[in-house]
C-alpha cells in the first residue's frame, strides 16, 4: 500500500536494502499466488487489515460486487 512513498521513506531509514528487498519479494509472490489461482479459477481480493476494520462495509461491497459480476459473466 502506498509503495512509492514508503519505499522512498525507508531508503532514508536503517537497513534499508533489507526491507525494500523483503516488501519488493512480499509483492512479488503475491502476484504470483494471485497468478496461480487466477489459472485455479479463483478470484482473488486482497483487502489491507486497517481496510477492513475501519471500512467493513466498503470491502462487503466490494466483495458482493465481484459476485454479483461473477454470476453475470458466467451466464
Amino acid at each position: 500500500k502506498d509503495w512509492d512513498a514508503l519505499k522512498a521513506q525507508l531508503q532514508r531509514g536503517k537497513n534499508s536494502d533489507f526491507w525494500i528487498r523483503k516488501i519488493s519479494r512480499n509483492m512479488e509472490r503475491d502476484e504470483e499466488v494471485n497468478e496461480a489461482l487466477n489459472a485455479l479459477g479463483w478470484k482473488v481480493l486482497r483487502f489491507w487489515g486497517k481496510d477492513i476494520t475501519k471500512n467493513v462495509d466498503a470491502c462487503i461491497a466490494v466483495i458482493e460486487e465481484t459476485i454479483f459480476d461473477m454470476r453475470f459473466s458466467n451466464d
